[in-house]
């Protein structure tokens, strides 16, 4: 099952029902796309795990009316989500990092137990200051807090504003995950195929606790755990292949969807 928050103008409404919703064709140009990939330095399944996603874009790959072509493989570090962004993460158009994670947090390397708390990062895919991030992917445990890890009318929206301005949608979970499985693979088919960004993350969870006999991870959650996305309403029906123009930024009209 998946649910769905909307902000407008900071005022919040739970709803408990999908909604389906037909947007403007107010696309961008044609043209290439770049794609990141990033990976705690911990555990090799986080290495699997995007590599397991970027090895479906070594060479262009055409969907819709874009190219998209692995650029960026790396070991994470701090700055290449803050002080460097817009050489890295912020430099792609879509970027993909496998990590261990808390609430607002990613893990960049396991020994020195460092890592890059996301309500502090400066804005992705602001344009005017040579930002570009679409699509930001995050493989990890609890990272994309949402409505219901707030509770009932809880502002869930302002600690995500920091990184949002021109940034599409951000993808992950919002309780303990299981990785090193078929997720990052069939996401990136899905996303090949012109699937939506968000929906089709939905549909690679779903599908690999599809094979999985009725196990739970230790918070509750059914495994692999359960999937959020954090986005705006006019980015909702985005694909890789035709997507909106950049939002605005900022809190207003933010939505968010996340399985329970």
């Amino acid at each position: 099952m998946k649910a769905k928050n909307r902000n407008l103008a900071s005022a919040t409404k739970l709803l408990l029902v999908c909604l389906c919703v037909i947007l403007p064709a107010n696309f961008i140009m044609a043209g290439s796309r770049e794609i990141g990939g990033y990976v705690d330095k911990a555990e090799d399944r986080f290495v699997r795990n995007v590599w397991n996603f970027v090895k479906n874009f070594q060479s262009w790959q055409t969907i819709g009316s874009h190219k998209y072509k692995e650029v960026q493989y790396y070991w994470a570090h701090p700055s290449e989500f803050d002080s460097q962004h817009q050489l890295y993460v912020d430099k792609m158009d879509l970027a993909y990092f496998a990590c261990h994670g808390n609430y607002y947090y990613g893990q960049t390397e396991q020994s020195t137990s460092t890592g890059v708390n996301f309500k502090n990062c400066p804005p992705y895919g602001d344009l005017v200051n040579n930002g570009d991030l679409e699509f930001f992917i995050i493989e990890s445990c609890y990272t994309v807090k949402t409505a219901p890890d707030v509770g009932a009318g809880g502002d869930w929206w302002t600690p995500w504003t920091s990184i949002f301005q021109g940034l599409h949608q951000l993808v992950g979970f919002h309780t303990l995950s299981n990785s090193d499985n078929g997720i990052p693979n069939n996401y990136a088919h899905k996303l090949k195929a012109n699937g939506g960004v968000w929906q089709s993350w939905f549909h690679a969870v779903n599908e690999e606790r599809y094979w999985i006999f009725n196990p739970t991870n230790s918070d509750g959650s059914p495994y692999p755990g359960l999937a959020s996305a954090i986005l705006y309403h006019s980015t909702e029906n985005d694909r890789l292949g035709s997507y909106a123009a950049d939002p605005a930024g900022g809190a207003n009209d933010m939505v968010t969807w996340w399985q329970y």
